[in-house]
């Protein structure tokens, strides 16, 4: 132990020693990088001052355009001269009339012609026959004019030899196409040499914030950092050489050298007493134990002298035998269990090798969910199950399992929707398997899907209602997730001791709206009419913020027993939208004959109220007559496919059948049903809704029928619905 923990410390020693030089390496080439990169952008910042400075100078009125650009040139040597272009791309000055003809060609080009007025422009490098490139820098001025100045960077050379001699680090420069515009060999840069000739860079090396090796392995190996200038189209490249790297810390790195040595003979010594002393006995236990497992004599194997102090050995085989025929029990007892599980169990259960995705094993309920038998299913990879893109799911850790949803074909081609609980155990044999767990999550999905929508269009549905307990403006007991937006008060406000909706009712309305309630009241106790007198006439209610608002109001008595009045449902649609409605819905009530048309259109008034979302008038032959948008909007059928079509077209198969002829004695028997309903869309979608039918009489005799519903946040149906849910209407 004690020479491998020297191995380690020599190993350790060597490759810090190597990291500790390589990164002061590192930290000197990001050094040099950043202090050319700096030296430009100054001289770049201070090109772009001077140039803003002339500006300034030329529009004052006493400008000597001549003295003030030989200033400016004396003072700076890098300036070669100074042009004023006028919009047509003319010279209209020059500092140097030398230069006029040489760069016409170029202002008559008008290359910032777009550019606006504050940017500082900047052309490409120009070399003429010289290692030092040329640049002009110029600025548009307020007068439409461009003030400009060509610059010679004799300063960056100098620069860059400062630099090597402080930290001993080359550098140069490049433009953004890659080729080289500064280098101490002068020689590079009249051949127009680029980034690709010295180095193998990828093409998005100005992304890149590593320092890389170049050539490794010849004598020209380099290290090199890259980076840009933003605004002003250069990059700075600082280069190490290796060879100067070895030559410095020549005797360092012979230490190191000799302390991996050391380790790795060190390691090698470890590794050889390792196996001689514990993997070599632990081999010899082990073939002990396979040939006891075989019920092979032992002894002589342990006469050879390979085993000594056998009895001791002996007792602890047998021990750990023991131990592996318990294990082997309980193992044996639950795989009968587990397979009872697979074979008779409720749930979809697969079994996959966890490397290649291969079902091995299939639950009988998940042969009859995906639609194939016991061979078709074992053929198949859980991956070719997949009916959309696994990189899209999001996968949620549940300790050692994993949870995610995703979409499954079935045999029939259909598409079911899928919670998978997947966790991987590795075998005794170190076989690693897959235990999935499948639930069909389809159909609730859906529905929690269609209950979302739903809360959104009550939300912001045009009516509000409000349910009293026992009798108009008394108690109540509820009111429409809308109140806050129709009424500007809260629901905790509405149903608070402290409230009364009669104080919201514009005082000249009051009686007389009390005076009609206790009228129909009166009707609805005397079994007369019942049907037919229970809309009010129009109201004024004030809103929390004093705005009156005129409504129409449609009053709903809920008896169970057709007697007594358990609950009063008030509707209320602003008189504006009322009227629409009647417009909206004059061309369907002029298909009803004349005698329906007056009794239709204040049905489909009052009904559209009180559900505010889908009517749909229905013949007595169960056949829709008719439908308005909001009932093709939530159920997904336009007039065209539902009218004509029996009512069942949107019957979901969670009821049974004698739900349904239970709900048609209700109607016929009482002239009205009210009761909460699952129906489906035409894309198959099961929703729950709250579905009121009312009768139309044409004297004593029903004529057709108005149904109206909304949807319901969902609740999860149970197994099956039967009759009895409907009797809870009656």
């Amino acid at each position: 132990m004690v020479l491998f923990a020297t191995a380690i410390f020599l190993i350790c020693a060597a490759s810090f020693g190597l990291n500790l030089k390589f990164e002061g390496v590192k930290e000197d080439i990001y050094t040099a990088n950043s202090n050319f990169k700096t030296f430009i952008k100054e001289r770049a910042v201070n090109i772009d001052n001077e140039l803003k400075l002339i500006e300034r100078y030329i529009e004052a009125p006493d400008f000597d355009s001549k003295a003030i650009f030989d200033f400016a040139v004396k003072n700076n040597n890098e300036y070669m001269a100074f042009f004023i272009v006028n919009e047509r791309g003319e010279i209209e000055f020059v500092s140097d009339e030398k230069l006029r003809d040489t760069y016409s060609a170029f202002f008559l080009s008008k290359p910032w012609e777009n550019e606006p007025e504050d940017k500082i422009l900047r052309s490409e490098f120009m070399f003429d026959k010289s290692d030092v490139p040329t640049r002009l820098a110029a600025k548009k001025m307020k007068n439409g004019k461009i003030l400009a100045t060509l610059i010679r960077f004799t300063a960056i050379y100098e620069e860059f030899a400062r630099g090597y001699e402080r930290i001993g680090v080359n550098s140069f420069a490049i433009d953004k196409s890659g080729r080289i515009v500064f280098h101490q060999d002068p020689e590079l840069v009249l051949e127009r040499k680029n980034i690709f000739d010295l180095y193998d860079v990828s093409a998005d090396y100005l992304n890149s914030d590593e320092v890389k090796f170049a050539n490794l392995g010849s004598l020209n190996s380099e290290i090199y950092y890259i980076q840009s200038i933003p605004r002003i189209g250069l990059a700075v490249v600082s280069s190490y050489s290796v060879d100067k790297f070895l030559k410095e810390n020549l005797l360092f790195l012979l230490i190191c050298a000799v302390f991996l040595v050391a380790g790795a003979f060190f390691t090698i010594y470890y590794v050889k007493f390792v196996k001689n002393s514990v993997i070599k006995p632990i081999l010899s236990i082990r073939n002990i134990l396979a040939k006891a497992g075989r019920g092979e004599e032992i002894k002589a194997y342990a006469n050879f002298g390979s085993i000594k102090e056998f009895e001791q050995i002996l007792d602890e085989i047998v021990k750990f035998h023991d131990d592996f025929v318990q294990k082997k029990m309980n193992f044996e007892d639950y795989s009968r269990k587990f397979g009872f599980l697979f074979e008779k169990g409720p749930f979809v259960m697969l079994l996959i090798d966890a490397k290649s995705g291969k079902i091995i094993e299939a639950s009988t309920k998940a042969c009859e969910f995906y639609g194939l038998n016991d061979v078709e299913i074992k053929n198949k990879n859980l991956a070719e199950l997949n009916a959309s893109n696994l990189t899209d799911m999001t996968i949620r850790q549940d300790g050692e399992a994993q949870i995610y949803e995703t979409t499954h074909f079935v045999a029939s081609g259909e598409v079911r929707q899928v919670r998978i609980r997947k966790q991987n155990y590795e075998l005794p044999g170190g076989e690693k398997i897959g235990f999935c767990v499948i639930k069909d999550v389809t159909k609730s999905n859906a529905l929690k899907k269609n209950a979302q929508k739903q809360s959104e269009i009550d939300a912001n549905s045009p009516m509000f209602s409000v349910v009293w307990k026992d009798r108009f403006i008394g108690d109540i007991s509820s009111v429409s997730d809308n109140i806050e937006r129709a009424l500007g008060y809260k629901k905790s406000e509405i149903l608070s001791n402290e409230f009364e909706f009669k104080n919201i009712i514009h005082p000249d309305d009051r009686d007389r709206l009390a005076n009609e309630f206790n009228i129909k009241f009166s009707l609805f106790n005397a079994a007369s009419l019942k049907k037919e007198n229970e809309s009010l006439q129009s109201c004024r209610l004030i809103r929390k913020n004093l705005e009156v608002i005129n409504c129409s109001v449609f009053i709903k008595f809920i008896s169970k027993d057709g007697r007594t009045v358990d609950e009063v449902i008030g509707y209320f649609i602003e008189s504006k939208l009322a009227a629409n409605l009647t417009a909206k819905t004059g061309m369907e009530i002029a298909r009803l004959n004349d005698d329906k048309e007056g009794a239709y259109k204040n049905t489909i008034l009052s009904l559209f109220a009180n559900a505010q979302e889908a009517v749909a008038v229905v013949g007595l032959d169960g056949v829709f007559l008719d439908a308005n948008e909001a009932f093709c909007r939530i159920s997904g059928y336009s007039k065209e496919e539902a009218i004509g079509k029996p009512s069942n077209l949107l019957r979901s198969g969670v009821h049974d059948d004698k739900f349904y002829e239970n709900m048609w004695k209700i109607l016929l028997k009482n002239g009205f049903y009210s009761g909460k309903i699952y129906n489906k869309r035409k894309n198959g979608e099961i929703y729950l809704e709250q579905l009121s039918i009312a009768t139309v009489y044409s004297g004593s005799k029903p004529s057709y029928f108005v149904a109206a519903f909304h949807e319901l946040p969902w609740r999860e149906p149970g197994i099956k619905q039967n009759e009895s849910k409907a009797k809870e209407q009656e």
